[in-house]
């Protein structure tokens, strides 16, 4: 019993006093974002141990598959910083990430911890919920530049308790399709799907009017991946519908929002806003309209809900929108591509090629991707002519920032580790976690192709997929 109450007293820190936590404003906030996770999770770990000692760790307690995926991954890691160039950076990672190997033991620890088969009460959903919640009412406000309390160091690239925008939408990609995948299991109309629903529908109005292009990424893949699931039969497809209504009213209400107060905007032009412009939500809530009543006329008529032909049509659709995208991105593609990430993700390339085969296998040590950049002298070149004073920490993408740090096999761990996290969101596919699960994991996925692994997402998604994973639906 105690154990339990450890498990939610850590669930509710680091979901609703890490996101707020702040020692100088915006000033270092990584870093110290970063030491309160490491501090709060060693403390906990601490206690757990202490409080379950010989009954902590059970045989069986995760399914074979998935905790040798686990192991794997693991031993990966525990390989690099073996091997890696700077021992202290790579235990404890870099000043301001912090994703060294004890960042991973830790997300991993707690997903052991966490996988426990047990469901979460209402109120301890709403206190998880209400961090994202109020961030989102921050950044809004922030954007046309209201600061209901002075935050020191503020700039249009910073919003709400979070930081930089981009961190912001490695945090929302997991508190977003949690909301979206939680609202969509209710009842339609029900009172929990019109709470769940306002939820959804302030994070999707900040994600419009916040500025980073990469939150469209986060929106699109969780709609799409619903989808799958909506398809399956008429009451799913119309809540699925009642979602998209929601999209399109935050849409419109972010471009009202924008309308009438656009001298107080303090963001450049961004992807979003500039859908919103087009008055993208009202044609989506038309068409919502449209498709209900022609579900109802199809229903009246004794038409039975064709599951297969309506996926088919459904994949053919979502295939052809995204051939169109790899076909614009290709043509368009130059090396300042995503502020500059073409350029990055080309140099990052050029230097994991220069590596000797043991780097390659094993990478350069967790969060070493800045020292071993710096030391080689072509791309240290490089780098100081393009960025100058700004030194590049990461490629800003994930899965590459792992092959250069971990190496080829950090990466194939990685990738193992994801394909078993699939096969079991699989194994739930008609029950309401693997749904939930399933929109998070594709959101972080896609969304880290373009962003970075953060201590205030990683470890989130590890938390969510444990619960999510072990929950047992009568």
């Amino acid at each position: 019993m105690l154990s339990k109450y450890l498990r939610y007293g850590y669930l509710i820190t680091i979901c609703t006093i890490l996101p707020l936590y702040m020692t100088h404003g915006y000033h270092e906030l990584g870093e110290s974002k970063a030491v309160a996770y490491i501090v709060i999770s060693l403390i906990f770990a601490l206690l757990f141990l202490i409080i379950q000692n010989r009954n902590f760790f059970k045989p069986g307690k995760i399914p074979s598959l998935l905790s040798y995926a686990l192991l794997a991954f693991l031993f990966s890691n525990v390989l690099s910083f073996i091997y890696s160039i700077e021992k202290k950076i790579s235990f404890l990672g870099l000043s301001g990430w912090r994703n060294g190997l004890l960042t991973t033991f830790l997300c991993l620890f707690f997903f052991y911890v966490f996988y426990e088969e047990e469901r979460l009460s209402v109120y301890l959903m709403a206190m998880i919920l209400i961090t994202p919640f109020a961030q989102s009412i921050l950044v809004i406000l922030n954007r046309f530049d209201v600061y209901p309390f002075e935050i020191y160091g503020k700039n249009s690239a910073f919003v709400a308790t979070i930081g930089n925008i981009n961190w912001l939408v490695c945090y929302m990609s997991v508190f977003a399709p949690l909301g979206i995948g939680l609202c969509y299991t209710r009842k339609l109309f029900s009172k929990e799907f019109f709470i769940l629903s306002g939820y959804v529908f302030i994070l999707l109005t900040a994600f419009m009017l916040q500025g980073s292009d990469s939150a469209a990424l986060v929106v699109s893949s969780s709609f799409v991946v619903l989808l799958f699931f909506a398809i399956s039969s008429r009451e799913g497809f119309r809540k699925y519908l009642a979602m998209l209504f929601i999209l399109g009213l935050s849409m419109e209400i972010a471009m009202v929002i924008y309308s009438a107060f656009r001298e107080r905007y303090v963001y450049e032009d961004n992807l979003l806003l500039s859908v919103c412009r087009l008055h993208t939500g009202l044609v989506l809530m038309a068409f919502v309209f449209f498709m209900i009543c022609l579900s109802r006329l199809f229903e009246l008529l004794g038409f039975h809900f064709m599951e297969k032909t309506y996926r088919y049509i459904a994949g053919f659709i979502v295939a052809i929108i995204l051939l169109t995208g790899a076909v614009y991105v290709f043509k368009n593609f130059d090396l300042s591509m995503g502020n500059g990430r073409g350029l990055i993700y080309s140099m990052s390339l050029d230097m994991f090629g220069r590596m000797e085969p043991l780097r390659r296998l094993v990478g350069t040590g967790q969060d070493c991707f800045c020292s071993y950049a710096y030391s080689d002298i072509e791309t240290a070149d490089s780098l100081l002519n393009i960025f100058g004073g700004n030194i590049l920490t990461n490629a800003h993408c994930a899965p590459l920032t792992i092959l250069i740090e971990r190496g080829f096999l950090g990466l194939t761990t990685y990738v193992l580790l994801i394909a078993v996290f699939i096969k079991e969101i699989f194994a739930k596919r008609n029950k309401h976690a693997g749904v939930v699960c399933a929109l998070i994991l594709a959101s972080y996925l896609i969304n880290s192709f373009v962003s970075f692994e953060l201590v205030i997402s990683m470890p989130y998604l590890f938390v969510a997929l444990a619960i999510g994973l072990s929950y047992k639906e009568t």
